[in-house]
């Protein structure tokens, strides 16, 4: 596989999928675009979950998706990014607690070489049990897969938002700079009054825990993430940015999981991947971003 173009352009349009500039500005105190990433995790995690992120990137309402390099999906995956660069950046989806690692990391993995499940993963995160040295170990190979296959690698991001773990996420800082690499999400939300449920909670104390050891490192991110699930039942506009920047308003993510509708009855989860995917598709959303007066854009504008 070649080597890809260079950062994507055609992704940070004023006016998304599409929408008449009328309808993108909906109020007079909106004066500026809110820059919005449409981010789709998962890519290469099934042939079928990589079809459904493909569709939604030709469509133009995904703009970044992230890429798992040891899955049943990946090598399939992989011929795909030459063809959708130009619309959308393609980041790393760092795997830690599903299927076999890159590397020989003993405290990442159980008796059968399998990494460690999500939940026991966590509990070794938060007691200790974790070697720096091997989590730099894998996270530098899961990043030299993606880059030696020709993809110019946006940012990191990681599957279950491990990567946000104690120790987790100081490996990611230590190796991401090693590699030239900026950008890392968070998973931040707009507000503390957001959380309503102690996974919730868990969660976003670990974000922000995980954001000022990246900040030193000084990797960015976008300023806070909203789940596309939260969008689904009750159409809202996006919240604004909070703080300013000299280069406009910083952007924010709508994470999201979009499938076939044969990813589902093959590798079922908690995301609904086709229902993601109809809306994504559908008028609804892109009422949505002309609501929230967005600019899609890709990670390549954090």
């Amino acid at each position: 596989m070649g080597i890809l173009s260079a950062k994507p352009t055609s992704v940070s349009a004023a006016h998304p999928l599409g929408t008449p500039p009328r309808a993108v500005t909906p109020t007079r105190q909106r004066r500026v675009p809110l820059p919005v990433i449409v981010h789709a995790d998962d890519f290469g995690e099934t042939v079928e979950i990589t079809d459904g992120i493909c569709l939604a990137i030709e469509a133009g309402a995904v703009t970044s998706t992230s890429v798992m390099v040891n899955m049943p999906g990946t090598a399939a995956a992989l011929a795909r990014v030459p063809q959708l660069a130009q619309q959308a950046s393609f980041g790393l989806h760092l795997n830690l607690c599903e299927g076999r690692p890159l590397t020989a990391g003993a405290t990442l993995t159980d008796a059968n070489g399998e990494f460690l499940r999500k939940r026991r993963l966590a509990a070794h995160a938060l007691t200790g049990r974790l070697s720096l040295a091997e989590l730099e170990a894998e996270v530098t190979a899961q990043i030299a897969t993606l880059r030696d296959a020709g993809v110019r690698v946006s940012h990191l991001d990681g599957h279950k938002h491990l990567h946000q773990l104690p120790i987790v996420c100081a490996a990611v800082a230590n190796v991401l700079p090693r590699f030239g690499i900026e950008r890392v999400r968070i998973t931040r939300l707009a507000s503390w009054r957001e959380v309503r449920r102690p996974s919730l909670l868990a969660r976003e104390i670990a974000a922000r825990h995980a954001a000022r050891v990246f900040a030193r490192a000084r990797l960015r991110s976008p300023l806070h993430t909203v789940d596309l699930r939260a969008l689904l039942g009750a159409e809202r506009a996006l919240a604004p940015p909070g703080r300013p920047r000299s280069d406009g308003p910083a952007p924010i993510e709508i994470c999201c999981h979009p499938g076939t509708a044969a990813a589902d009855a093959g590798k079922p989860g908690s995301h609904r991947r086709f229902d993601e995917l109809e809306f994504l598709l559908s008028p609804r959303f892109r009422a949505v971003l002309a609501m929230s007066g967005a600019a899609l854009v890709s990670y390549w504008r954090v």
